[in-house]
């Protein structure tokens, strides 16, 4: 057990930097390229990867027929969805600030697992945790929830929040599942995914793909398609395998934190104490529920 901590707790510390910096690299991506176009060039690149992985392990593929509509669902859910919306509300929000809010995702989970798994229950504890969460997001959010229509940052916030649901609820229909090879279910969903948005992303894209694209924006593209989606994916089920979902929650804490710290010293995004503010709140609620999990 000791001896793989250093590898589980290097491909952590991986998952840690490659997704806290996935959001500064899709502001700097948005400078030239559409939101769409980000989403499945990350796609193809990902499950690119992951079919090499898949290859190099000599797997046969053993999906049946009925998988068709299973993987449709966790790629909608897992990515095309989440990362449409993310990217969607970088356009007006600091990468920093989704950041943030990505925090929301555990709590989610805990909300959409109460109604549909049986072994997931709200206690006192973890009602607290709620709370604290969604304070966090109220302070972050500030006073544009006051201000009448969907001006300013107000949309793009409640995107980010519905990524957040949208990537609570493939967590909790994962587990709803049979048991299935994790590198097959990768390769199906992020093909499917890459597949589905090909026409939407060339049209919302048009012909702009040539020099007048810089090279940081494709960069950018590059990283979050091989190594935050492609590699991050392998490393993602291989800590879930070998050490469990409570090794791998730790990132619900670094996650954010990484993230934001990326926006405001990397890109200069502007921050104030109210962000500091509810990424504690919303940290403290997900360690509440978390804290009660493992009880």
């Amino acid at each position: 057990m000791f001896r793989s901590f250093p590898r589980h707790g290097f491909l952590l510390g991986y998952l840690v930097l490659v997704w806290g910096f996935a959001f500064a690299l899709i502001a700097i991506a948005l400078e030239a390229l559409h939101p769409l176009f980000i989403v499945w060039t990350r796609l193809c690149m990902g499950a690119a990867v992951m079919w090499i992985v898949w290859r190099w392990r000599g797997q046969a593929w053993r999906l049946g027929r009925e998988w068709w509509r299973r993987l449709l669902l966790l790629s909608l859910t897992g990515n095309i969805i989440p990362f449409s919306l993310i990217a969607w509300a970088e356009q007006t929000v600091p990468s920093a600030e989704v950041g943030i809010l990505m925090a929301l995702m555990p709590i989610a989970t805990l909300l959409l697992a109460h109604w549909l798994l049986d072994d997931e229950s709200l206690t006192v504890g973890r009602v607290v945790g709620v709370v604290a969460g969604f304070v966090g997001v109220g302070l972050l959010m500030g006073d544009g929830l006051l201000r009448s229509g969907m001006e300013g940052q107000l949309a793009g916030q409640l995107a980010a929040i519905l990524a957040t649901l949208s990537y609570a609820f493939n967590g909790v229909y994962a587990k709803r599942l049979p048991d299935a090879d994790p590198v097959a279910l990768s390769v199906g969903t992020l093909l499917m995914g890459a597949l589905l948005l090909a026409l939407p992303a060339v049209l919302s894209q048009g012909g702009d793909l040539g020099w007048s694209i810089p090279v940081k924006s494709w960069a950018a593209v590059f990283v979050l398609g091989i190594m935050g989606t492609g590699l991050a994916t392998w490393s993602y089920f291989v800590v879930v395998s070998e050490r469990g979902p409570g090794f791998l929650s730790t990132i619900n804490y670094l996650i954010p934190a990484v993230a934001f710290l990326a926006g405001t010293l990397w890109l200069a995004e502007p921050w104030s104490v109210r962000h500091l503010l509810a990424l504690i709140l919303i940290l403290l609620g997900v360690a509440l529920i978390q804290w009660r999990r493992k009880g």
